[in-house]
C-alpha cells in the first residue's frame, strides 16, 4: 500500500509543521492537562487545522482507501426505503463499526501508527536541529523559537551605536520572534530602552519596523502585552517632552505630508486602535495631559490634538465607558486627571458661545473633516487650525456626551472654569450646546446622514438622543422646562407669527423632532413632554411641550401656520405628526391631545391626497411638494399619503382611539395598510419594539374591527399558517426533518398561533360578526390539503368532528383535535359566546355523544384519553356557573394519587355533571342585622335634598364595606339599590336619559341563544339557593326579558349598518338583567321597578350593556359598533392601569393581548363565573352606589391582585388563556374597597367626566 505524503522526509516535514502551529497553544496553556485536552479538541475549535498539510493528506488517503466500503454499506441500506428516526443513529454507529472493522481500515491503521512512530522519534532524536532558532518555519507570520542567546545578540546590535543596516537586521529578526517570549526574557530591560530609540530614530524604514513590532505585539493575548503599550506610551511622551524638538504651532496647523508627522499619526493610530479593543490600559491618560495647563489651551499641537483627528467621536472612550469595571477604573482616574474634562467642557462652551463661525465656513470645515483618511492614496496633506480645532470640539463634545450618560460622570459637575465667574452646570451646558441646534446661524442646510457626521447640530443632537434614551438619564438631564423651551423656540417662531426674526430651518426642525422622538419613547420623557416638568396627570396644564407640537403639527396638517410663505416640508411635518403619535398612542397622551383632534386633522390631509390622485392632477397645490427649496427633506407624494396612513393607523392603540380612527371613515384603508406591514413582519415604528400583534387584539375587540380585518385577508392567513402548523401547508414539500413527538396538549410550534387566534376570538361581538347565522361547510368528502379558510370551516375541520370523513382528513386527528377542543374551551369562557355557539351548533350534544362512543362495551366505563378528558373539561366548564368556590372544574390531565396510581377525572356521557363538580353552596343567612347601613336607611325622616341623602349613604355604605364585611348581604343590600337608584333619579347630574317608557308586551320573542342563557341564569340561581323552582323562575325571568327587550326596543334609532351586530336588538343575552333578578331573590316585579328607574341614570349605559344598543347615543356613534362601555370604561382603565400599574401594562404588551378585551369580557357577564355570587352582588352595588367609575377601579384592583400572576404567564406566553379561563381567586369587594376609595380621590375628577360625557368620542 503506497502512502505517499504519509511516509519518509515528506511525512517529518507535515508533522514538524504540524507541531510547530501549536506553539501559541502551548505556551498560553497553564498546565499539561491544559495543553492534553486543547490537542485533543484541536479539530472542533481550530478553524485551520484541515488546511495543514499532514491533515490534509491524511484526508486524501482515508478517502482513497475507504471510499468504496463506505458507498457499498450506504447503498444496502438505502434500498430499504424510509429509515425512521428512532432508528438513523443507531444505523450510522453500526455503518462506522463495519467500516472500523474491515481489513482495509486495518492495514491502513498498521502502516500509519508505523510511519508516524519512525518520524516522531527521528524529530526527537534531532530536536535541536529540526526546531531550533534559525530554522524558520513556512508559516506566512514568519514566527521563529529563540534562545536567550540570540535575544541579547539582537539587542545589542539594535543599540544606537551600531550602523542604521545592523540595526535594520536586529529589528527585522525581533519582529520574527513572538513578543510575549521576549517581554518575559532577563534582556527585555535593555531591549527596551534600544527599542525607544529606535523608535525615535529619523529614519523612516527603522521607525517603520519598530512600529511593525508594536503592532504585531498588539495581535498577541499575552499579558505582557502590557509592556510594550507602555514602550509606545513612553515613546509619545518623549516625542512631546522632547528638549530637541518642538512641536508645530497649533495655528500652523497639522502637516500630515510631514515625514515626522506621519510617524506620529501612525503611531497615535496604533494606540488609539489597541485601546479600543482592550480597553483595560490607563496610560493615556497621562499622555492627554501633555503640555495643557487648566489656564488656557495649549498653543501648540498636543497629543489631544492627534487623537481628535484620528478619532474625532472619542470611540477610545465610549469603549472604556460600556463595561462597568473599566468605567470604573476610568472615573478614578479621570479624577486624578480632570483637565481633561476641564479642556472638553472649555471646548464645548467656548464653541457655542464665543467662535460661531459662518454657516460657509462650518461647511467647509466638516466637508473637509469627512475626507479624513490615512490610507496612502487617500491621505490628508494638511490639517488647518479651524479644522483641528473643530475635531477637538466635536472629541469634547462626544467626551461629555458618554460622561453626562452615568451618575458618577454627573458628579463633575458643576465644575469651575478658570475663566468663569461662577462653575458651569450640567443645566448650563446643555442650554449651551442647544443653541447650537435652534440657532439658524449654527444650523447649516439639512443633509443626510451619511454627508453631516461633523455637523456640529447633527453632532448634539445625537449626544442629546443619547441622553434620552436612558430613563433616568432622561429625567434628571432633559426634563428640565428651561432646556425644552429653549430646545422648542423653532416652533414658537413658527407659531407666534412674528415676521422681524428669520424662519428656522429644515434641519433645526428635524433634529429638535429627532430629539423628541427618542424623549417620547421613554416613559419619563413622555410624562415630561405631556404634562411638563412639575406636573402629572392631575394637575397638567396647556403649557407643557406636548401642546405646542400637537398645535404646530395641527396647523403645520391645514397649512394654517402664520408664515406661510415659508411652510415647513413634508419631512418636518411628518416628524413632528410622529412625535404626536407616540403620545396619543397611549391613553394619557390621547387624553392631553384630545383637544387637537388630531385624527380629524390626518384623515383630512389623507383624503385630500386621495382626492387628488382619483382627479389625475400631477401638481399639487401644496406648497409642501416644491422641491427647489430643500431637495434633501423632500418625500414623494406616496411616501407622504403612506406616512399619512401609518400615523392614522396608531390611534388604534387604544380603545378610545379605536372609535376615533372609526370616526373619520378611515378605519378599512388603515387595518388594510396594518395588514400590509404585519404580513411583511415590519415593526410598528422605529421606537417600538413590538410588533401589530397587540393593535390587532385592539381592533379585534368591536365589531367593526374585526369587519375591517376580515376584509384584509387577515383571518384567511392567519388560519393557512396555522393549519400549515398544525396539518399541512399549500404546498407538497416534504419534510426532511421529523417533527418533534408532542407533549404538551398545545405543541410549541403551535403555541404562536394558538394564541393569535384566541386572541380574536376572545370578544363576543368579533365572534357574533364573523359566525352569526353561517352554517357548518360541512362536505361529504375532503382532501388532505383543504385548508380552513373562515372560522365556520375551522370549527368544522377541528371543533365538531362528526363524522369519519373528517377525521381520515387530518394528519394529526389527536394533536389537531385537541388543539380545536383548546380552543373551544377558550371561546366558551365568554358565556354569550358559549351561548351563541351552543344555539348555532350544538357543540354539547356533539361532545355527549362523543363521550358515549368512547365507552368500553361491557363496562360501561368512558377511556379516558386526552380526548375525553378535555371534552370532559369543557362539558363541565360550559354547563355549570359560578365562581371560584360555586364550581369545581375537572382536571385536563390524568393524575397520580398519594399511592403512586393514576386518576382520572370522572367522565359522563349525559347532563346533569356529576354531583362532585357542583360543591354544596351553604344559603347565605338573612337575619337582619343592625348596622350603620340599615339605620340609615331605615330612618322615617327623608332627607330633602337627595344629593346630600346620596353623600350620607355612600359614606355609611362604605364604613359597613370596610368594618362590618360579613353583614354586607341579604335584604339590605336590595333596599340599598332601590333607595339608591330612587334618589338619584331626582339628581340631574345623575339622571339624564330618557327613561323608557312600560308598554304591553306583545310580539317579543326571545332568541334562542336568549333562551339558553335564562335556562344558564336559572340553573345558577337553583344552585344558589336563590330560586328554588326552576320551571316557574324560567318563566318568570323569560317574562323580565321580554318586557326589557320590548321596552329597550321601542327607543332603538333605525339607521344602516353593514354589521350583524347591530342589526335588530342587542344579540347577546342580557347578564344585567339576569343579575338584577337573582339579586332581588327571583322577584321579577321588584327586578323590572328597579331596572325601569335605573335606566334613567347615566350608570345603565356601563352596566347594562342591552341599554343603549342603537338607542340614544348620536347616530355616528351607534353605527361605530364600539359601546361606551369601551370607549369609555375600558379606556379609563388602560389609562389607570398605565399609572398605577406599568408592569401590567408591559406584559400585556408583550404578551399581544389588551387590558380592554379582557375588562370587556369581565364587566359584560357582571362577572359571572369569574367570582362568587356575594361578590358580584357587591359589585352591582358598589358601582350604583358609589359612582359608575367604580367599575373602573374594580378592575385596576383586581389587575393589582392579580399582578405577579400576570406577570408570570406572559412569561410563559399564555396570558389570555389564564385571564379567560382562570377564575378571580381571592378577590373580595370588601377588602378591596379601601383601595378603590384612593383611587376614587386621585382619579374621579378625570374618569368620572369623560364617562358621564356619554355622547362624545
Amino acid at each position: 500500500m503506497a502512502l505517499r505524503g504519509l511516509e519518509g522526509a515528506e511525512l517529518k516535514k507535515g508533522l514538524r509543521e504540524l507541531i510547530t502551529s501549536w506553539e501559541s497553544i502551548v505556551r498560553e496553556a497553564g498546565s499539561f492537562e491544559q495543553v492534553e485536552d486543547t490537542l485533543l479538541h484541536l479539530e472542533e475549535n481550530d478553524e485551520n487545522f484541515h488546511k495543514h498539510d499532514f491533515i490534509k493528506t491524511l484526508k486524501h488517503k482515508l478517502e482513497e482507501t475507504l471510499s468504496n466500503l463506505i458507498d457499498e454499506e450506504l447503498d444496502k441500506y438505502s434500498t430499504s426505503g424510509h429509515i425512521d428516526s428512532e432508528i438513523h443513529e443507531t444505523l450510522v454507529s453500526q455503518i462506522i463499526h463495519t467500516i472500523t472493522q474491515s481489513k482495509q481500515y486495518a492495514d491502513l491503521k498498521k502502516k500509519l501508527q508505523k510511519n508516524i512512530s519512525e518520524a516522531v522519534d527521528a524529530l526527537i532524536a534531532n530536536f535541536d536541529s529540526e526546531f531550533g532558532i534559525g530554522r524558520v518555519t513556512s508559516d506566512v507570520d514568519s514566527v521563529m523559537l529563540f534562545n536567550s542567546d540570540d535575544l541579547k545578540s539582537i539587542t545589542d546590535s539594535l543599540s544606537k551605536m551600531k550602523s542604521a543596516s545592523t540595526r535594520k537586521e536586529a529589528m527585522q529578526k525581533l519582529n520574527q520572534i513572538v513578543s510575549g517570549e521576549i517581554v518575559q526574557n532577563k534582556h527585555w530591560p535593555q531591549l527596551r530602552k534600544n527599542l525607544l530609540d529606535v523608535m525615535a530614530d529619523p529614519d523612516d524604514q527603522l521607525s517603520e519596523l519598530s512600529l511593525k513590532f508594536v503592532a504585531k505585539s498588539f495581535t498577541c493575548t499575552s499579558h505582557h502585552t502590557y509592556q510594550v503599550y507602555s514602550l509606545l506610551m513612553d515613546f509619545l511622551c518623549s516625542q512631546f517632552n522632547s528638549k530637541n524638538f518642538t512641536m508645530p504651532l497649533v495655528q500652523n496647523g497639522l502637516d500630515s505630508s510631514d515625514k515626522f508627522m506621519i510617524k506620529l499619526l501612525k503611531a497615535f493610530r496604533l494606540m488609539n486602535e489597541f485601546q479600543q479593543e482592550a480597553p483595560n490600559y490607563w496610560g493615556s491618560l497621562n499622555l492627554l495631559m501633555l503640555q495643557m495647563t487648566p489656564q488656557s489651551p495649549s498653543t501648540r499641537l498636543t497629543p489631544l490634538h492627534f487623537i481628535a483627528v484620528l478619532d474625532p467621536r472619542a470611540q477610545w472612550f465610549t469603549k472604556w465607558m460600556h463595561c462597568n469595571y473599566s468605567r470604573q477604573e476610568l472615573l478614578d482616574r479621570l479624577q486624578q486627571y480632570k483637565i481633561l474634562v476641564e479642556t472638553s467642557l472649555k471646548y464645548c462652551t467656548d464653541f457655542s458661545s464665543l467662535c460661531k463661525p459662518s454657516p460657509d465656513e462650518m461647511h467647509e470645515v466638516t466637508e473637509s473633516l469627512f475626507k479624513t483618511s490615512l490610507t496612502e492614496s487617500g491621505r490628508r496633506q494638511h490639517y488647518s487650525y479651524s479644522e483641528l480645532e473643530y475635531a477637538l470640539f466635536i472629541h469634547s463634545l462626544s467626551l461629555l456626551g458618554k460622561l453626562l450618560c452615568y451618575q458618577a460622570g454627573r458628579s463633575f459637575f458643576p465644575y469651575k472654569l478658570k475663566d468663569k465667574p461662577a462653575a458651569v452646570t450640567v443645566s448650563q451646558l446643555l442650554r449651551a450646546l442647544v443653541q447650537l441646534i435652534v440657532d439658524s446661524g449654527q444650523t447649516t442646510q439639512y443633509r443626510r446622514i451619511d454627508k453631516n457626521v461633523y455637523e456640529s447640530s447633527f453632532l448634539v443632537t445625537e449626544v442629546f438622543k443619547l441622553l434620552c434614551g436612558t430613563e433616568t438619564t432622561c429625567s434628571v438631564l432633559l426634563c428640565k422646562d428651561d432646556i425644552m423651551s429653549t430646545l422648542l423656540s423653532p416652533m414658537s417662531r413658527f407659531l407666534d407669527g412674528s415676521h422681524g426674526t428669520p424662519a428656522p430651518n429644515e434641519a433645526c426642525l428635524l433634529h429638535v423632532a429627532d430629539i423628541l422622538c427618542v424623549m417620547a419613547s421613554t416613559a419619563k420623557g413622555r410624562q415630561f413632554l405631556l404634562y411638563g416638568e412639575s406636573n402629572n396627570l392631575l394637575t397638567r396644564t396647556k403649557s407643557s411641550p406636548a401642546h405646542l407640537v400637537a398645535e404646530f403639527t395641527k396647523r403645520a396638517l391645514s397649512s394654517d401656520l402664520s408664515r406661510s410663505s415659508s411652510l415647513p416640508s413634508n419631512a418636518v411635518v411628518g416628524a413632528y405628526l410622529y412625535v404626536c403619535r407616540q403620545l396619543y398612542s397611549t391613553c394619557d397622551g390621547l387624553l392631553v391631545l384630545s383637544q387637537y383632534e388630531l385624527h380629524t386633522s390626518i384623515a383630512q390631509a389623507w383624503k385630500k391626497l386621495q382626492v387628488a390622485e382619483k382627479s389625475g392632477g400631477s401638481a399639487m397645490s401644496m406648497k409642501t411638494y416644491e422641491t427647489d427649496k430643500c431637495k434633501d427633506t423632500y418625500i414623494s407624494r406616496d411616501s407622504w399619503k403612506e406616512m399619512l396612513q401609518d400615523n392614522l393607523l396608531n390611534f388604534a392603540s387604544t380603545a378610545k382611539g379605536i372609535l376615533l380612527l372609526q370616526q373619520t371613515g378611515a378605519l378599512s384603508e388603515c387595518i388594510q395598510y396594518m395588514y400590509s406591514r404585519y404580513d411583511k413582519k415590519l415593526q410598528v415604528s422605529k421606537c417600538e419594539k413590538f410588533g401589530y400583534g397587540y393593535m390587532v387584539t385592539q381592533v379585534a375587540a368591536t365589531a367593526t374591527g374585526i369587519q375591517a380585518l376580515q376584509g384584509t385577508g387577515y383571518i384567511k392567513a392567519l388560519l393557512m399558517e396555522l393549519w400549515s402548523s398544525l396539518e399541512c401547508g399549500p404546498l407538497d414539500t416534504p419534510s426532511f426533518s421529523p417533527k418533534a413527538w408532542p407533549v404538551d396538549p398545545i405543541d410549541r410550534c403551535s403555541q404562536k398561533h394558538f394564541i393569535r387566534l384566541v386572541n380574536i376570538l376572545s370578544a363576543f361581538p368579533a365572534v357574533y360578526e364573523m359566525i352569526c347565522g353561517e352554517r357548518l361547510p360541512a362536505r361529504e368528502t375532503y382532501s388532505l390539503r383543504d385548508i380552513p379558510d373562515s372560522i365556520t370551516a375551522l370549527i368544522d375541520r377541528i371543533i365538531i368532528v362528526d363524522s369519519d370523513v373528517k377525521i381520515h382528513s387530518l394528519f394529526n386527528y389527536e394533536e389537531s383535535y385537541t388543539f380545536g377542543l383548546r380552543v373551544l374551551s377558550a371561546m366558551v369562557s365568554c358565556l354569550d359566546t358559549y351561548l351563541l355557539l351552543e344555539s348555532q351548533y350544538k357543540f354539547q350534544e356533539f361532545l355527549l355523544k362523543e363521550q358515549e362512543a368512547n365507552k368500553i362495551e361491557d363496562s360501561g366505563a368512558i377511556i379516558a384519553d386526552m380526548l375525553s378528558v378535555e371534552r370532559n373539561y369543557i362539558l363541565v366548564k360550559s354547563y355549570l356557573v359560578g365562581g371560584p368556590s360555586e364550581r369545581t372544574l375537572p382536571a385536563r390531565t390524568l393524575e397520580e394519587d398519594r399511592t403512586g396510581n393514576i386518576q382520572a377525572p370522572t367522565l359522563f356521557s349525559s347532563y346533569p355533571v356529576p354531583k362532585e363538580y357542583q360543591p354544596n353552596v351553604i344559603s347565605k343567612s338573612s337575619t337582619k342585622q343592625e348596622n350603620e347601613l340599615t339605620k340609615f336607611l331605615n330612618a322615617q325622616r327623608a332627607e330633602k335634598k337627595p344629593k346630600l341623602w346620596v353623600d350620607k349613604c355612600r359614606g355609611a355604605l362604605l364604613k359597613v364595606m370596610s368594618t362590618k364585611p360579613d353583614q354586607m348581604k341579604g335584604n339590605v343590600l336590595q333596599q340599598l339599590l332601590e333607595q339608591m337608584v330612587a334618589n338619584q333619579c331626582q339628581i340631574q347630574d345623575e339622571a339624564n336619559l330618557v327613561v323608557f317608557s312600560e308598554k304591553t308586551i306583545k310580539t317579543v320573542h326571545l332568541s334562542h341563544l336568549q333562551q339558553l342563557g335564562v335556562q344558564t341564569a336559572v340553573r345558577y340561581g337553583t344552585h344558589l339557593k336563590i330560586v328554588s323552582k326552576a320551571a316557574e323562575s324560567t318563566e318568570a325571568l323569560t317574562h323580565l326579558m321580554k318586557q326589557a327587550a320590548c321596552s329597550l326596543k321601542l327607543q332603538q334609532k333605525p339607521f344602516k349598518t353593514s354589521l350583524k351586530f347591530l342589526e335588530d336588538t342587542y344579540p347577546g343575552f342580557d347578564w344585567f338583567t339576569a343579575t338584577v333578578y337573582l339579586i332581588f331573590g327571583g322577584n321579577a316585579e321588584r327586578a323590572w321597578k328597579f331596572l325601569h328607574r335605573f335606566s334613567a341614570l347615566r350608570a345603565s349605559g356601563y352596566m347594562w350593556m342591552a341599554r343603549l344598543h342603537s338607542s340614544l347615543l348620536p347616530t355616528s356613534l351607534l353605527s361605530s359598533g364600539i359601546p361606551p362601555l369601551f370607549s369609555g370604561t375600558a379606556h379609563n382603565i388602560e389609562l389607570l392601569l398605565q399609572n398605577e400599574l406599568p408592569l401590567v401594562v408591559s406584559a400585556f404588551k408583550m404578551s399581544g393581548y389588551t387590558p380592554s378585551q379582557i375588562c370587556i369580557h369581565w364587566l359584560t357577564q357582571c362577572f359571572w363565573n369569574y367570582l362568587d355570587w356575594l361578590d358580584i352582588v357587591h359589585y352591582i352595588v358598589v358601582c350604583v352606589c358609589m359612582g359608575i367609575d367604580y367599575q373602573v377601579y374594580m378592575c385596576v384592583a383586581i389587575f393589582r391582585l392579580l399582578q405577579e400572576d400576570i406577570l408570570s404567564h406572559m412569561q410563559t406566553h399564555d396570558l389570555v388563556i389564564f385571564l379567560k379561563e382562570e377564575a378571580i381567586r381571592n378577590f373580595h369587594v370588601t377588602q378591596q374597597i379601601k383601595y378603590m376609595k384612593e383611587l376614587e380621590v386621585k382619579y374621579r375628577k378625570l374618569v368620572l367626566s369623560d364617562i358621564m360625557d356619554i355622547g362624545k368620542p
